[in-house]
């Protein structure tokens, strides 16, 4: 039975849900959720036929926004928190409707497969299963979360699941796989896990905007010059349409910086710092795994996107560290690398 959470939580009557509070988060999540089909729908341009392939994509990739958004609000996630809690029923019931989500797409898209559909079910799979073997875990790094995260991590980095998502043409992939990680890896760690302080949270404050803008305007003109006189970036000519640049400000923030932030800040700096109780060492380490990881991005390993990566994570890690939330470093995040692709290549 999955069961991770101590005693005391056990004998607490499940939480209930305030309909009232959360009456307008829902309505503005479904908001959300069609004004991302209107851009699909605009992207397709007549490439693709609003057809029952379209429809079942849309579907899927609208329900994994949708765990991942709704996860984001704090009474939702007491609510799961509460329900997973000693009931390892409840916990596979949430991991196998994520697989359900799947295989409506595969079905309704003609594009299901075996060994895809295994390889998904074991990337969900697998990383609760790895948790099943801790009994009232502290909230110090454990061998098992060291695997989880490599579980979740790998297969994405090294593009592994990208031949689940077969229609249109393997284009949702990373989209798809995104949201997936980024649900899957609260649900594992917040609510099953209970790890504390990861920050994955909706409530925008104003220390939040602030402690972002001002990460980017430190971290930019540390960071341009190097870029420019290693070669890595340099000016571009083309002109960025505004609301091309607001679309890609968008993608960025809920595809690549809030995913990375929770992996990186959220989860890893934050479990070096329980650890270890020394701040600024987590927030080093985790800075140059970070940028250990964009070694893969280009066609060859980069030293200067590894130092440029890592010099970014200094500022990304100290967003988190000052309001430990994720939304301040996945600003300082959206606005670099908004930035990097409107004025730089």
């Amino acid at each position: 039975m999955l069961t991770l959470q101590p005693m005391k939580a056990l004998s607490e009557p499940p939480l209930k849900l305030r309909a009232n509070g959360l009456t307008v988060y829902f309505g503005s999540v479904a908001i959300f959720q069609m004004v991302v089909t209107a851009v699909l729908l605009n992207f397709s341009d007549g490439r693709l036929s609003v057809d029952r392939r379209f429809v079942a994509a849309t579907l899927c990739l609208n329900g994994f926004l949708a765990i991942l958004l709704l996860l984001a609000h704090r009474d939702v996630q007491a609510w799961v928190t509460a329900r997973v809690v000693g009931n390892g029923i409840n916990a596979w019931l949430f991991l196998f409707s994520v697989l359900l989500v799947y295989m409506a797409y595969a079905l309704g898209t003609d594009s299901f497969g075996a060994l895809p559909f295994l390889k998904l079910a074991a990337y969900v799979l697998l990383p609760a299963a790895l948790f099943l073997t801790m009994r009232q875990p502290e909230q110090r790094l454990l061998w098992q979360d060291v695997l989880v995260i490599l579980a979740l991590w790998l297969p994405l980095d090294f593009r592994w699941m990208r031949d689940v998502w077969g229609w249109p043409s393997h284009s949702l992939a990373y989209s798809m796989n995104s949201l997936l990680a980024t649900g899957l890896a609260v649900f594992l760690f917040v609510c099953v896990r209970g790890l504390a302080d990861v920050g994955y949270r909706c409530h925008f404050e104003k220390l939040d905007g602030w402690i972002g803008v001002r990460n980017f305007l430190l971290f930019a003109p540390m960071a341009i010059p190097i870029g420019l006189v290693t070669g890595f970036i340099t000016i571009s000519s083309r002109q960025v349409p505004q609301w091309g640049l607001l679309l890609s400000a968008l993608g960025i923030f809920f595809l690549i910086a809030i995913p990375e932030e929770l992996l990186f800040r959220g989860i890893i700096q934050n479990f070096l710092e329980k650890s270890f109780r020394k701040p600024a060492f987590a927030l080093i380490v985790t800075s140059l795994i970070f940028g250990a990881a964009h070694l893969n991005n280009g066609p060859r390993p980069d030293w200067r996107y590894f130092l440029l990566a890592s010099l970014a994570g200094l500022f990304y890690g100290n967003a988190y560290q000052c309001t430990r939330g994720l939304l301040a470093p996945a600003i300082v995040h959206t606005l670099v690398d908004t930035v990097w692709r409107a004025f730089f290549r």
